[in-house]
């Protein structure tokens, strides 16, 4: 195997690939570099020892491409993309092609099951009705121009009865499943194959005991079947999907981006314990795609990340500079462990920015 790594960068939005090499010694004047006739396949060639890598598109062929004078072990260049390359589309909607498994998705065939064990959850659900965001009641006085008619009283729960009240949560009914990016939420009755072995109200698969979903605490009846934790066939005849907390929580990102045009965040996991660590997330690029000499491309979000310990203490002091999300502390912890992997992936000089690590998200990749 080479000890050449060669990394590649494509950002969508200025259409350029950036190549990184990562050489076992200094490069020299007999370092070389080409692109094969496939326009998509780059080798270099170090010394004795040559190295392969495929671009995440196809770029324009350069006859003259040269490596950049250097004398040091890492280098790197530019290519342009090419008019004849495929890229990924623009969603006019973040849900259109980053959320796993919308509800316009589903069908009255969709079954859920343990992502570990593959004992069926749920397949008695026949209809699927997206969950709007977090802040949708919130936004109602500004959404429409005929407000529904309400008694003036002052009754301090008067709030709770207008039918947009943030009070009155939206969930699922016998036969309704209801989704939201990173949660099924189905109904007790169209349930099978759960136990709940604690206090915090998380959902075990009575099959292998591994978590996969929490208890709504606004109501006993509805349950949170994570969608990191489970794997679902569309349809009868179709392959089982699963996906990760990282494509997971990219696709929550690119949702609150969308609606609420925020790049900063915290996830923690909401437990009492202030001494808890928690990740703060910077979205700096939302949409690019890489690849290795080692990884085939993959489409992710570059993200700068820092672990603290004082995760109320932060909210408090940039409440309205921040975005919180919680997670389940195992899924906090993949979550963490993930980034810190995606680090290594990146070349040496472009791994930390002043107080900063940064690392690489994987989005959803869609069935098509």
């Amino acid at each position: 195997m080479s000890s050449i790594y060669l990394y590649a960068e494509l950002l969508l939005n200025i259409r350029r690939v950036t190549i990184f090499a990562i050489l076992p010694s200094n490069c020299n004047a007999e370092t070389r570099v080409w692109l094969c006739h496939d326009q998509r396949t780059l080798k270099l060639k170090h010394e004795d020892e040559e190295a392969t890598i495929e671009l995440p598109c196809l770029v324009v062929s350069d006859a003259n491409l040269k490596i950049p004078p250097a004398t040091t072990r890492e280098i790197s260049f530019r290519l342009f993309v090419s008019d004849a390359a495929k890229l990924p589309p623009q969603a006019k909607q973040a849900t259109d092609c980053n959320d796993p498994w919308p509800a316009f998705k589903l069908t009255s065939e969709t079954q859920v099951a343990c992502g570990s064990c593959s004992t069926l959850l749920v397949n008695d659900v026949k209809v699927w009705k997206h969950l709007p965001s977090a802040g949708w009641a919130d936004m109602m006085d500004f959404w429409h121009c005929h407000k529904p008619s309400v008694n003036i009283s002052d009754d301090e729960n008067a709030g709770n009865n207008k039918g947009y009240a943030a009070a009155n949560a939206l969930g699922p009914t016998a036969g309704i499943g209801v989704v939201d990016v990173s949660q099924l939420l189905i109904s007790d009755i169209d349930c099978t194959g759960l136990e709940t072995t604690d206090d915090q109200g998380l959902l075990n698969c009575v099959s292998c005991r591994e978590i996969v979903g929490v208890k709504d605490k606004k109501d006993r009846y509805s349950l949170r079947l994570f969608k990191w934790s489970v794997t679902l066939q569309r349809s009868r005849g179709l392959d089982w999907e699963t996906c990760s907390v990282q494509e997971i929580v990219s696709a929550q990102l690119l949702a609150s981006i969308e609606d609420q045009a925020a790049y900063k965040f915290l996830a923690y996991t909401g437990e009492a314990e202030d001494s808890k660590p928690a990740l703060v997330l910077w979205a700096f690029t939302p949409d690019l795609m890489y690849s290795t000499s080692a990884k085939p491309t993959q489409r992710a979000m570059k993200i700068f990340y820092r672990t603290i310990t004082d995760s109320f203490k932060t909210l408090e002091k940039q409440r309205n500079r921040i975005e919180e999300f919680q997670l389940p502390s195992y899924a906090l912890k993949i979550l963490q462990a993930s980034l810190k992997t995606s680090t290594d992936i990146l070349p040496q000089s472009a791994r930390t920015h002043r107080e900063w690590t940064i690392g690489l998200l994987d989005r959803w990749s869609p069935v098509l």
